[in-house]
């Protein structure tokens, strides 16, 4: 068996280094399991070189084989490795080790873990730190593929065709396993990094948001095919057919801003323990081989009682609305139920759901120049920046086109 194990020693509250060597080898020895390497990362992107170099010791024989990895970080250090398997795995030609990977959360949000193990209420529940270990260990083991995100951000093309882009300004891509996302959500992970040495845990992310709740972003978004939208009063997913007038390819579907959230996920179901902003990753999970994402917009301009404006008046009300309905994330999802008033007389809350549930192949998101904040992206908690007049296109690798095959002891 391949097995190596990787930590960092510093995610999260650094207790990565002495959970490894004191409570994972000993484990890992009484089942007469001996790694054959463990090693700590030293900097940022030193996880994806770690396994990178194992690789390369390996023969066309032995990669072959699948590699078992114990991972002990957080969920950004998770995305770094998926990164640099994928870049590797595209340069080099004959077999590419399947990579089988034990996760042990010791991040600051341990999405992915908690999404695969959520936590229990309970003042008396078991732990489920060492829950993927254990899976691993198991005679029965549960082993889940990984679906991937592939984010292309790109710069505005040339007015004409011989008209060449500056190197400078050549597309960037970034595969994403957790979340890709635009506007509030990706304003909080950019600034909470400015408290991080100072409130190393979840509530930087709280005064993050603080700094932007009343902040609208200004873009339009194309939802790529197949499309369907969450029903609320069905509980069903229905198809959204294409809106020719608003598109100019005549199979996506457009969404106009402004936005105030715009964010996708594969994989999970929620972005902190407790925070289940995408519950029918898990509720209503699509087919196996369906290979799609959810996406959750907040159109504020869709709330009957602003009226359609977008003052500062407007938007200080609607920061209350949006933080009472984001809530219902951490009340186990019940945000996706949430509605506007359908009568503003009457005040009858049946009206059209706050936050738009679509399941896509794929999206991208166009903002327009003069809007900065709308320029960034989030991809698993990495900041990118689009040039102006560029945009971000985020879709799901088809499996059938590439080699990299990545699994999680669930």
């Amino acid at each position: 068996m391949r097995l190596i194990v990787i930590y960092n020693p510093v995610s999260g509250d650094r207790r990565g280094a002495k959970l490894t060597t004191e409570t994972i080898i000993p484990l890992l020895t009484s089942y007469d399991l001996t790694p054959d390497t463990v090693a700590a990362t030293e900097h940022v992107g030193h996880a994806g070189t770690l396994i990178i170099s194992y690789i390369d010791t390996l023969n066309s024989s032995a990669r072959a084989q699948a590699i078992t990895l114990i991972l002990v970080s957080g969920d950004g250090t998770l995305h770094e490795i998926v990164n640099a398997l994928y870049t590797d795995s595209k340069k080099k030609e004959g077999p590419f080790p399947s990579i089988r990977i034990v996760l042990i959360p010791t991040g600051t949000a341990n999405a992915m873990h908690s999404s695969f193990f959520p936590p229990s209420s309970a003042p008396d529940a078991d732990p489920t730190l060492l829950a993927s270990l254990l899976s691993f260990l198991s005679a029965t083991p549960r082993l889940l593929p990984l679906t991937l995100a592939h984010t292309t951000i790109s710069p505005p093309k040339p007015e004409t065709e011989t008209e060449e882009r500056p190197v400078s300004t050549s597309d960037q891509s970034v595969l994403s396993i957790v979340v890709t996302s635009t506007a509030l959500h990706a304003s909080i992970l950019n600034d909470s990094e400015a408290f991080r040495a100072s409130v190393p845990g979840i509530e930087r992310f709280k005064l993050a948001a603080a700094q932007n709740d009343t902040t609208w972003y200004r873009a339009r978004a194309r939802l790529l095919p197949p499309v369907q939208r969450y029903d609320i009063a069905s509980g069903t997913f229905i198809p959204v057919s294409p809106d020719d007038t608003n598109n100019d390819d005549g199979e996506s579907v457009s969404i106009s801003g402004p936005f105030v959230y715009f964010l996708s996920t594969v994989n999970v179901d929620r972005l902190e323990p407790f925070f289940r902003i995408a519950p029918l990753q898990r509720s209503l999970p699509p087919p196996r081989d369906a290979q799609t994402m959810d996406v959750l917009a907040v159109r504020p301009l869709r709330d009957p009682s602003l009226g359609g404006k977008s003052g500062d008046g407007e938007r200080k009300r609607f920061k209350e609305r949006l933080w009472s309905v984001l809530g219902g994330a951490y009340r186990d999802g019940v945000h996706i139920s949430a509605r506007y008033e359908s009568d503003l007389q009457d005040g009858k809350t049946d009206g059209q759901p706050v936050v738009e549930y679509f399941r896509v192949a794929g999206w991208e998101w166009i903002p327009e120049e003069g809007d900065e904040k709308a320029h960034l992206l989030c991809a698993d908690g990495t900041i990118f920046h689009a040039p102006k007049g560029g945009k971000f296109r985020s879709n799901v690798l088809v499996r059938a086109a590439h080699d990299l095959e990545i699994f999680v002891y669930a």
